[in-house]
């Protein structure tokens, strides 16, 4: 956690959803029931909050339902979050459409990651020192000096030590910033 995955594909939807007919983003974690997720789906996809009707489907019937909806239509989807790699194959059934959709999945774990070919996937690796201390030095000092952020020197020691600390992690770096 912490290394920038959401924040990443953020930018990404904000940025390509537009370039989409229907767009969703859907917090999965580590706790679901596929059913919810439907529902939650089906939701976004009609723009319409949830009926008696949508609430009283069944798995099936959300599945089909969401094919319907999303039947010719090019959709953007984001999973956020994703620990387990059924989540994808118990909903792959009803994402499928032949009009050029995209569904994003975030997780921490190579696992769930495998799902995708190994040329769609991008694994994001810690900052660098320098980059991690420019992150830091962004968040905590608002002094610039020829377009770079700067440490007082009577702080460096220290500010050095909480970047040690925070691994790379750009979360960490802008949490403790």
């Amino acid at each position: 956690g912490g290394g920038g995955k959401t924040t990443l594909v953020t930018n990404v939807y904000e940025r390509e959803k537009v370039n989409f007919q229907t767009s969703a983003w859907m917090v999965v974690s580590q706790t679901y029931t596929l059913d919810a997720l439907l529902r939650k789906l089906l939701e976004k996809v009609t723009e319409q909050p949830s009926s008696p009707n949508i609430d009283r489907m069944d798995v099936h019937d959300l599945k089909e339902e969401i094919k319907r909806k999303l039947k010719d239509r090019k959709c953007l989807i984001v999973l956020d979050d994703v620990w387990n790699k059924e989540v994808y194959s118990q909903m792959r059934d009803a994402l499928h459409n032949s009009h050029a959709s995209r569904v994003i999945i975030t997780t921490r774990n190579n696992h769930v990651a495998a799902v995708a070919h190994s040329t769609r996937r991008i694994d994001l690796k810690p900052l660098g020192n320098a980059h991690a201390f420019e992150l830091f030095c962004m968040r905590v000092f608002h002094i610039k000096k020829d377009h770079v952020y700067e440490c007082p020197n009577h702080l460096m020691k220290t500010a050095r030590s909480i970047v040690d600390r925070c691994q790379g992690l750009p979360f960490a770096l802008k949490v403790l910033g």
